[in-house]
């Protein structure tokens, strides 16, 4: 398209190329006429047509800006053919010209949708007559679809925004959008003319909506609280501008439901002081009651109307800690032998070893603890177990008197929080575990070559006399795998080297040089029976392993967890017996100072470990930190790392205070 005119003979630049075609069957003054208006607007394409059927068929093919009509025609007269195109082109421009000036005439043009009228006049040049009138029409008809247009944008803006749209003057509805009809469970059409601040304004925010001035309302940001039709409250922001609607003065707003973002806002708060306070318990609980104390007590003051933290003894979850309504633990049916669709949440959680969430308890179909609950008021019940790899310490439930009150954010927020407090009461166990003076001795037997080296002894023993093994210590590595030392007395050494490199679990097996028996490290594919006990702080001071059983030693801080040790061995071994169970006062076999190595990370460990093993304090040494560092596969600089920072911690539990 060529650039916009701007002479001085009415060249506007909203307009490129004005196509006009021109209806007369006079040939000679149609072309006259067709040349004269180019002419004199270089922005004018004119076209000829010489008869209605030949401008019918014309405006078929192209789009013309204005249409001008002779009267007189032979086909049919000019107002006909007006009628005609207006059947579908009824937004066309269209200036009629006659030399006929009769009343009669101009009323029919009028009728029929005729733009503007255009006398003949041969004794005037009326080329810039009608060059105005159809510029004038043009111009006219542009306007019109750019308010069009823009009325169409703005109303689509409008309703599909998802913010409120109000228009106010004086307090009264002007105007809305669908959305403000829907918070306001409302039609439209009711809402115009009705108060807005009286109405929708929160009772308390009244006062300081009508005190913002122009000047401030259209200066950021405003909050205030909307009431929706269904009597709720909804948290607002609100933007404003003054504009002119109907001809006078009036404000619109633009209204924004932060209901969401305000309670995530506040929960986020919430669980930040809650994080905060609970990591502060952690770190300064002593025990393992004064932690589940600090969390259930921190979950109370956090908006949570009872919470409580049991563990099961003898079939039966035991509350530990209750923040809140006692007489609702202390009268709810908390056995797990009841059929499961009668058991509370708690005990649902304890039996599967999963969270339950109950969003709405008058969703469920009664039962005696649900009738309890609503009795007290509660609505949500959460119940999370409460453990640390696979081994589950007790269960966590929780409850609030509104429904539907723990979303997915705060659901995921409780199950870290389950995950941490397992951790740190393993990590409590395992210290008290480490340092206790006394504790519970245990042998316990699993038979029938369930241990994978009772399957090597006994392909050893298949080709030469049967050796005897002892596991004396066992580390996990990662990556499902599980180192162990092991130390081989009697049969024969290669034999036994050849079976081990053939056996499916193990996935390495290096020799260890001691003076009096020959030992090997074991990488092997996990779980190994003593990597199993690992969870529950037990020490496994050796395995003794033949052909047909394997006999760990074992050391407990009670007898509290025997019995799921027990269950764990048998699940994954098969038949388990004890052979001995004996209280014992750990000084009294320990022969000196206890270390507490509960520091030591698993690395730091097995660096320390395989020093001893490969007889790096001796002297002279039988390994150097190289050859143990080639063995355990990482670098002379890494292992020396771990071992030095292994001996320092070892060392602080002697002379530190």
């Amino acid at each position: 398209m060529t650039e916009p005119p701007t002479d001085d003979r009415g060249g506007d630049p909203f307009l490129e190329t004005i196509e006009v075609l021109l209806v007369d069957d006079n040939e000679r003054w149609a072309t006259f006429m067709a040349d004269e208006l180019e002419g004199h607007d270089p922005s004018f394409r004119v076209e000829l047509a010489l008869g209605a059927n030949e401008a019918l068929s014309a405006l078929q093919g192209a789009d013309y800006d204005c249409l001008v009509v002779d009267y007189r025609m032979p086909e049919a007269d000019g107002i006909q053919l007006v009628e005609r195109v207006r059947e579908r082109r009824p937004e066309l421009p269209v200036i009629l010209v006659t030399g006929e000036g009769s009343e009669t005439i101009a009323t029919r043009a009028i009728d029929a949708g005729v733009t503007d009228y255009l006398p003949k006049d041969p004794k005037v040049d009326q080329t810039p007559v009608l060059a105005g009138k159809i510029r004038s029409a043009v111009e006219r008809r542009a306007l019109r679809r750019a308010i069009e247009d823009s009325e169409r944008r703005y109303r689509t803006v409008i309703e599909q925004s998802r913010d409120v749209i109000v228009i106010l003057r004086d307090d009264r509805i002007l105007f809305c959008n669908e959305r403000f009809a829907e918070l306001t469970g409302s039609s439209v059409d009711d809402l115009v003319d009705t108060s807005f601040v009286d109405a929708f304004v929160h009772e308390a925010d009244r006062e300081r909506f009508r005190g913002i001035d122009r000047e401030i309302l259209t200066d950021g940001v405003h909050r205030f609280r909307l009431v929706t039709g269904e009597g709720t409250t909804a948290h607002c922001e609100y933007t404003g501008c003054e504009l002119v609607y109907d001809g006078a003065p009036a404000t619109m707003l633009s209204i924004r439901d932060v209901t969401t973002k305000r309670l995530k806002e506040v929960r986020h708060r919430r669980e930040r002081n809650l994080n905060r306070h609970l990591q502060r318990a952690l770190v300064t609980s002593r025990n393992r009651e004064e932690l589940e104390d600090a969390v259930v007590t921190e979950l109370a003051r956090q908006g949570y109307d009872l919470v409580w933290f049991g563990t099961v003894v003898d079939a039966r979850l035991q509350p530990r800690v209750v923040a809140g309504d006692r007489t609702y633990v202390e009268d709810v049916e908390l056995s797990l032998e009841r059929a499961e669709h009668e058991c509370e949440p708690s005990v649902w959680a304890a039996r599967t070893g999963t969270t339950q969430l109950i969003p709405d308890l008058e969703a469920l179909f009664p039962t005696d603890w649900r009738g309890l609950a609503l009795e007290r008021g509660f609505r949500t019940a959460i119940a999370l177990p409460v453990g640390y790899d696979d081994v589950t310490y007790g269960v966590l439930a929780a409850y609030r008197t509104e429904p539907d009150s723990i979303d997915d954010a705060e659901h995921e927020f409780l199950r870290d929080l389950a995950a941490t407090v397992g951790y740190a009461i393993h990590h409590m166990d395992a210290r008290k575990a480490l340092t206790a003076d006394h504790g519970v001795e245990a042998r316990i037997e699993l038979r029938e070559g369930s241990h994978y080296l009772s399957e090597i002894v006994a392909a050893v023993g298949a080709e030469s006399s049967e050796p005897e093994l002892v596991v004396h210590s066992t580390y996990s590595s990662g990556d499902g795998e599980v180192v162990q030392y092991v130390s081989v007395r009697g049969g024969s050494t290669e034999d036994f080297r050849n079976v081990v490199a053939d056996h499916p679990a193990v996935r390495e097996a290096v020799p260890v040089r001691q003076a009096d028996h020959d030992s090997f490290r074991l990488t092997v594919d996990g779980p190994t029976p003593e990597s199993t006990l690992a969870p529950f702080n037990v020490r496994v001071r050796s395995t003794q392993i033949t052909a047909n059983r394997a006999v760990l030693r074992i050391e407990l801080p009670s007898r509290e967890n025997l019995g799921a040790l027990i269950d764990r061995l048998e699940d994954r071994y098969g038949h388990v017996s004890v052979q001995s169970l004996a209280e014992r006062e750990w000084g009294d076999h320990a022969g000196g100072l206890t270390v507490d190595t509960s520091a030591l990370t698993e690395k730091q460990a097995v660096a320390l470990e395989a020093a001893y093993r490969h007889g790096y304090f001796e002297q002279p040494r039988r390994s150097s930190a190289t050859d143990i560092a080639t063995i355990l596969g990482i670098s002379h600089s890494t292992y020396l790392q771990h071992l030095r920072a292994a001996q320092q911690k070892v060392f602080a539990t002697f002379y530190d205070e």
